[in-house]
């Protein structure tokens, strides 16, 4: 049975923010920790690793010793692709599927060196070592889509970075008896972005989806002050990677 693994569950910015004096910073500083923006790996049978996402800068050293079989990106956001400006300068070729998109990231089209970057097509199954990763398609800013990934014991829902979940990709969803779910729910309620959900539009979505077990990811240091200085019970947990 597969897992995923975390590298951060955080926003863009990361926990703790750079001269943040907020509580959530603080004890994070005081404690020597630190939650990075939002990505997260499979370690296949064979050894050989899958990334969801690549924003990490030091994947290059991390899985230094092991082989990168695949990556599979939501979307070209900095946060979610810094890693690969040194995984490219590897020696073993690297496969990585994302949703269409003509810019990509800073100059990693124009020079690609052991990436070969290919375009993921909505709800058309990719089989790696035996898993089966399903792009779905989710509101953001940039072409974004998340993946369902499924083996014979285990099926998981990544859905990082999105605004909700259009129509199409529910019904996906509701097609599936689906394990773990994670899902993007990175504000407090009103806040003025429209490229993130908030912890009670996640929430919302979570009961619909109706995984046995749900997660709230991609979370700010701000909404985790606001729920800690507020005493609220959320009814999905927040996963907190440090």
């Amino acid at each position: 049975m597969f897992n995923i693994k975390f590298l951060g569950t955080a926003n863009a910015s990361g926990i703790p923010v750079f001269n943040c004096h907020c509580t959530i910073c603080k004890n994070y500083k005081s404690e020597g920790k630190f939650n990075n923006s939002t990505s997260a790996y499979i370690e296949c049978s064979n050894g050989e690793i899958i990334l969801l996402d690549a924003g990490n800068d030091d994947l290059s050293q991390r899985f230094n010793s092991k082989k990168l079989k695949t990556i599979f990106l939501t979307h070209f956001h900095a946060d979610h692709v810094l890693g690969l400006l040194k995984l490219r300068y590897g020696k073993d070729k690297i496969v990585c599927y994302h949703p269409k998109d003509k810019e990509g990231f800073a100059d990693l089209f124009k020079h690609k060196l052991s990436i070969e970057y290919k375009e993921n097509k909505p709800f058309e199954k990719i089989i790696v070592n035996s898993l089966a990763f399903t792009p779905i398609p989710l509101k953001h800013s940039k072409n974004t889509t998340g993946y369902l990934i499924e083996s014979e014991e285990k099926t998981i829902a990544y859905l990082t970075d999105c605004a909700g979940i259009e129509k199409h990709s529910m019904e996906f969803l509701l097609s599936k008896n689906i394990d773990e779910c994670y899902i993007d729910a990175c504000h407090v309620p009103h806040y003025p972005d429209t490229n993130h959900l908030n912890y009670e539009q996640a929430t919302k979505l979570l009961d619909k989806i109706d995984a046995k077990s749900s997660f709230l990811i991609h979370g700010s240091h701000e909404t985790l002050n606001y729920i800690n200085k507020n005493n609220i019970n959320l009814k999905y947990p927040y996963l907190i990677v440090t």
